[in-house]
């Protein structure tokens, strides 16, 4: 797979350059628990490396962004991609999924939550923490 393009280099550094604060990345990589075969411009996908240079290429537009790569020899839902240590994103971030890493890198770099005071404050009155896990299937 190639590299981003210059357009899409852009338009993320853009976002990067609003950065109000530093946003460390984890990339976990590992053998996946459930493998799985894609083959693309006649060659096999390594999901693992394929994160690591899509990372390696959106930490290398912003002094703001750390990029942390560790590897396991556990089977599990690698590679795991981990935002500011609050989102937690399984699996390769191509096309749609790389527009949400970014924003998702965005809006960890803020100073403030972008959430309305409303939210800010039904969140704080939960009981338990709270979890939400979003699926998103290639079409």
């Amino acid at each position: 797979m190639s590299g981003l393009g210059e357009h899409e280099r852009e338009a993320i550094r853009g976002v990067l350059d609003r950065l109000d604060r530093d946003v460390p990345i984890l990339l976990e990589l590992g053998p996946e628990e459930t493998p799985v075969t894609v083959i693309a411009g006649g060659r096999e996908i390594d999901f693992g490396a394929e994160a690591q240079r899509l990372l390696e290429q959106i930490v290398s537009l912003s002094a703001r962004v750390d990029l942390t790569v560790t590897e396991t020899d556990e089977r599990g839902r690698w590679p795991r991609t981990t935002v500011a240590g609050r989102l937690v994103y399984h699996g390769l971030p191509w096309g749609y999924e790389l527009a949400t890493l970014v924003g998702a890198i965005a809006e960890a770099g803020r100073a403030e939550s972008s959430l309305s005071r409303a939210s800010l404050d039904a969140l704080a009155g939960l009981e338990h923490d709270a979890a939400l896990e979003v699926y998103v299937t290639p079409t």
